[in-house]
Order: C-alpha cells, then sequence, then structure tokens
C-alpha cells in the first residue's frame, strides 16, 4: 500500500535526523561535562549489564534467570538512588512530595508556588499526588519508598510491554523490550524520585493494548476508558494520545466497532473526570477540565528566551490569583507569537528536535539538585544517557521496515502526540518519553527471529 510505504519513509526520514542532531551533540555535551577514560568505562559497564538481560531472555527465564535480571535492576537503581541521596530534587519531584504531605497533612491538593507568589489548586492534576501520598502514609517518602514505588510502577510498565510485544507477533521482542525499559538510563534517574513518568508510561501501554484488541461491551469500555481518564489526569498534555491510538488504528478494524469503543471508553473517561469537574467548579466556580497550568506551559515554549525548558515567569505577575494569572501569561505568550510568527515556528521545530534527539535531561536535572552532583560524576552519566537515546532513535530509523504496521501505528501516534499537541508548549525531554515503550520495541524487533515462540502476528 502507499499509505504504508509512505509511512515507513517518513518514519525513516525523520528519525534518521534525530539520530543525526543527536550525534551532533556529543562534542557539545563533552563539553560541558567533560569525557574521561572513566566515561568509557560507564558506556561499557551498562551496556554488558544492558546485554545480560538480552542473552538471558533468548528464551523465557527459569527462576535462576530472574533472579540474576531482577540482582541486574536492583542494582542499577539502588545506584540510581545512592547518587540522588541526600539531595533535593527542585520541580515537579519537590512539588509532588509537598502535595502529597498536604494531602496527609488534611490541606488538601494546594501548592504555594514561590514564583507565582500564591496559594494554586489546580496547577498539577491529582492522580500521582493522591497516589503518592497513599504510598506515602504507609511508607514514608524517604528516597528507598520512592525507589520502590517507582520500581513496582516501571515493572508493571515491563509486564505490559512484554504483552504488548506478544500481542504484536513477537514475544521475545516484547521480553527485551520489557527489560531494556526496566535498565534505560532516563528511567532508572527517574525511579528514586517522585515523578510521574513512570505512571504515565504504564497507563500509555495498557491504552495501546486496550486499542489494539477492543473488546465488545463495558468490560472493553473500561479497559479504555479508566486509563484514559488516569492519564488526563496524570498528565494532561498526553491525554489525546487516548484518541490518536485509536485514530491510527482505525484502518486495521474498520471505522464501525472502533468508533463504537472510542464512544464507550470515552463515557468511562468521562466518569473517572468527573470527581475532578466538581471539583474544580466549588473551588472555582468555573469549568477547570484539566489543569490551569496551560498559560504558563505555552509561556515557558513560547517567549524570547524559551528553550522547551521550564524557567521562571514573569515578576510583574507575581501574586495575581491563580486563574488570572493563567489568564495574563498566556495572553503575553500569545502576543509574542502573533508579533513573531517566523521565530514562533523556528523555535517550536527547534524543540521538537532538541527534545528528542538529547538524552541527558536526567543528568542536568542531578545537576540542578541541592548538592548538586560532581562534574566528574556528570561526565560518567552524560554519555551513557545521549548514546542510549541516539541508539534508540537509529534503530527506529533502521528498522522500520521491518516492523509490523501496528507498531509502527504506534510510533506515528507518538510523534503525533509530539507535533499536535505537545511541541507548541513547554517541551522537554521528559514529555517525549510517551513513545519509549514502543521505540525500545522497535528496537529489539524480530532479533533472531528463528527463536521467536510461534504465535499468530497481530500486525
Amino acid at each position: 500500500m502507499r499509505e504504508t510505504l509512505a509511512l515507513r519513509l517518513a518514519t525513516a526520514a525523520l528519525f534518521t535526523v534525530l539520530a543525526l542532531y543527536g550525534l551532533s551533540t556529543l562534542p557539545d555535551l563533552a563539553a560541558r561535562w567533560g569525557l574521561t577514560g572513566g566515561s568509557f568505562a560507564a558506556i561499557a559497564v551498562w551496556g554488558a549489564l544492558a546485554t545480560v538481560g538480552i542473552a538471558r531472555l533468548r528464551e523465557r527465564p527459569g527462576a535462576s534467570g530472574l533472579v540474576l535480571l531482577c540482582a541486574v535492576m536492583l542494582a542499577l537503581r539502588v545506584g540510581a538512588a545512592w547518587i540522588g541521596a541526600g539531595r533535593v530534587s527542585p520541580g515537579d519531584p519537590q512539588s509532588y512530595r509537598v502535595l502529597a504531605q498536604g494531602l496527609l497533612a488534611g490541606r488538601g491538593l494546594v501548592l504555594y508556588e514561590p514564583y507565582f507568589g500564591s496559594d494554586w489548586r489546580a496547577l498539577f492534576p491529582p492522580v500521582y499526588p493522591v497516589v503518592l501520598a497513599a504510598w506515602g502514609a504507609v511508607l514514608g517518602f524517604s528516597t528507598a519508598s520512592l525507589l520502590a514505588l517507582g520500581t513496582l510502577t516501571d515493572l508493571g510498565t515491563a509486564a505490559s510491554i512484554a504483552k504488548l510485544g506478544a500481542r504484536l507477533g513477537d514475544p521475545l521482542a516484547g521480553r527485551r523490550a520489557a527489560w531494556l525499559y526496566l535498565v534505560w538510563p532516563s528511567v532508572l534517574f527517574s525511579a528514586p524520585l517522585a515523578q510521574k513518568e513512570s505512571l504515565c508510561a504504564l497507563l500509555i501501554v495498557l491504552l495501546a493494548l486496550a486499542w489494539l484488541t477492543p473488546r465488545a461491551g463495558w468490560r472493553g469500555a473500561v479497559a479504555l476508558g479508566v486509563p484514559a481518564g488516569l492519564l488526563a489526569l496524570t498528565q494532561p498534555g498526553e491525554a489525546p494520545l487516548a484518541a490518536l491510538f485509536g485514530i491510527v488504528l482505525l484502518a486495521r478494524s474498520g471505522w464501525g466497532p472502533m468508533v463504537l469503543f472510542g464512544l464507550r471508553g470515552a463515557m468511562v473517561a468521562v466518569v473517572v473526570l468527573l470527581p475532578w469537574w466538581v471539583r474544580n467548579w466549588t473551588l472555582f466556580h468555573t469549568f477547570v477540565p484539566l489543569t490551569s497550568a496551560s498559560g504558563a506551559s505555552l509561556w515557558i515554549g513560547n517567549n524570547p528566551a524559551a528553550t522547551g525548558n521550564w524557567e521562571p515567569p514573569p515578576p510583574a505577575l507575581k501574586g495575581l490569583p491563580e486563574l488570572t494569572y493563567t489568564a495574563r501569561i498566556k495572553a503575553i505568550a500569545l502576543e509574542w507569537i502573533e508579533h513573531h510568527p517566523a521565530a514562533f515556528l523556528r523555535l517550536t521545530a527547534t524543540k521538537l528536535v532538541r527534545a528528542t534527539g538529547i538524552g541527558v535531561f536526567g543528568v542536568i536535572r542531578l545537576e540542578a539538585m541541592h548538592p548538586s552532583i560532581p562534574r566528574a560524576l556528570a561526565a560518567l552519566l552524560w554519555p551513557v544517557a545521549q548514546l542510549a537515546q541516539i541508539a534508540l532513535l537509529g534503530a527506529t530509523a533502521i528498522r522500520q521496515g521491518r516492523l509490523p504496521l501496528a507498531l509502527l501505528l504506534l510510533i506515528a501516534a507518538c510523534v503525533l502526540q509530539w507535533v499536535l499537541f505537545g511541541v507548541w508548549f513547554e517541551f522537554g525531554e521528559r514529555h517525549r518519553e510517551c513513545a519509549t515503550p514502543f521505540l525500545l520495541l522497535a528496537l529489539c524487533w524480530a532479533i533472531d527471529r528463528q527463536t521467536v515462540e510461534k504465535q499468530p502476528p497481530n500486525p
């Protein structure tokens, strides 16, 4: 089909460009953090440990194999936790801890934002703070506790990735992609922090599974609608994926069944969202569907100094009420876009390439902690993270011709999410992570094909 060929060519072109950009950044990253013999040793150690899982998972692992893989995975995660222990991470990880502690103290979902100079009640969506508060009520908020929560969530995502690989026709690729996800640098760096990306990844893979095999009746609607609603209440910017997966997969199952399945799922999602809508109406006396952060996010992504990453907002707005603030800062961003259309388009394209071609956000976040990590430690970590990202992008570009159409379409949905709903706002590396599970499947697809269990593919 011409459409399939065009999709494969577009995928190859896009991910080739992103991989080449990632390669072009290596000299700048080396100048920033340095490159030593230890850097190459770190690359070799991580590569060897990742390869252990790739080799062990050629067949379904027995008890001893699982123990070995768990030990390797836990060693890497404990190492990541050790690096961050005793350091305070600015931004979302600290804000989520404050929100969770406030919930346990009976203050509700409210956060004083010093840059905004006022209390905000809908800046952060509710699901992850509630999960974190429930976890912290039992096990506290220590680094070890947060690592346990992140690891459990990542294990759920890994199991879902393995199931997705089997459903697409290559259980071996599913197992290997699940393993790589558990030891992938960007995932490792987030595991010991109060960071919602782990939960988002789980919900996104569950959505993909629901759309690949739509079940009739309300059981199927729940399988689609619950993760869709929870994703919207965890990371609103990624909520459109719930529909995009269905839209790109329409040609596989026919319009009628898929549209009916989607409508039923949407009804369940509305039920999940309803308590948050009622709560916001009670507080603000107006409809706040997901979050009050959209205006600030638009400004962060569109101003003369914007990079796509967070930056302090205009101090002149400090102290305004929450919804007034978000309306004012949104107006400033729209005014800049209106008067600088060429700069806006150039910045948007730059944000997309930077956020997807570079993979060192975990190191940048460690550097921003208080106290900061030593520069020598950053020199060990950044090459592993960046080379892993380049390998992921390059493999997707090279191997797209071997991927089943369904996996290619899921990747396409993630790209559409970036382009249609993400890149216009604040858009850093963590906002592209929705695609990581599917790109890992692409990386592992059809390796050692002769050993793949006989299972009917679902292309």
